[in-house]
């Protein structure tokens, strides 16, 4: 369920006795489910509630007059939105599945109320939102100094790391249900040049593209080529493991 998603994401980030594990598993909220490729939020639309990933992937994203389209993330089981509505009445960017996604629905002073429980359940969202911002901070320098090779190098193996955090996907591996639009829509890139790059990684054996999968054959070289530093994810300060530490 959706609530167990949510608390395996916050256990990073806090030491969690069993009684804010239960005012976790017993948040109220409706489950939700949409189909591939629905606008879940739009901009513009007013905010009822705030939505928690069970199950899926979707973008968060903003669009020009003229259509041309920048992806500012990329949500997965766990994640959080809109906070937003704890704040603002509309929303400032869309939000669109790429899979089919099932989610709970909250309300706001739902979420109010559990903030109010527990100290280390409001920490926990605390460093949560620190990641995100982390996360934006990246994409910035990822797509204003770094060239293409770099960036979807860099961008897969952050994906990759975020992937291991939701227990899907493997230590040389994941998942990838993103189309190469999406991608180069998130690191402003054509995706005839996306293709390029990921052609030309796989020809370096870098990587491998197998039935939706992307497979590392060399993330250390990866990692040295995109100056990947999973720092910025402050893995020390959240205590988390992820198999190989």
């Amino acid at each position: 369920m959706a609530r167990k998603s949510l608390l395996r994401r916050i256990s990073f980030y806090a030491d969690l006795d069993e009684a804010d594990q239960q005012v976790i598993m017993q948040i109220e909220g409706r489950e939700q489910q949409f189909d591939k490729n629905t606008e879940i939020v739009d901009a513009g639309q007013e905010l009822e509630s705030l939505l928690i990933v069970k199950e899926g992937w979707a973008i968060r994203y903003k669009t020009l007059e003229d259509g041309r389209r920048q992806v500012l993330n990329v949500l997965l089981p766990g994640d959080m939105f809109d906070l937003q509505v704890l704040v603002a009445a509309e929303a400032d960017h869309s939000v669109k599945t790429v899979t089919s996604l099932t989610g709970l629905s909250v309300r706001p002073s739902v979420f109010r109320k559990l903030l109010t429980e527990s100290g280390k359940l409001t920490l926990a969202f605390w460093w949560m939102q620190v990641q995100e911002e982390a996360f934006l901070r990246e994409q910035i320098v990822r797509n204003g100094k770094q060239t293409a090779r770099e960036r979807i190098g860099h961008f897969l193996l952050e994906l990759h790391r975020r992937v291991l955090i939701t227990g899907s996907g493997s230590v040389d591996g994941f998942r990838v249900p993103l189309t190469q639009t999406v991608i180069a829509d998130a690191l402003g890139l054509t995706p005839i040049h996306t293709n390029r790059v990921l052609r030309q990684l796989e020809r370096d054996e870098l990587l491998e593209r197998t039935n939706g999968w992307i497979l590392f054959k060399d993330q250390a070289r990866l990692a040295e080529i995109s100056q990947f530093d999973s720092s910025y994810f402050h893995l020390d300060a959240f205590r988390m493991r992820l198999g190989r530490g």
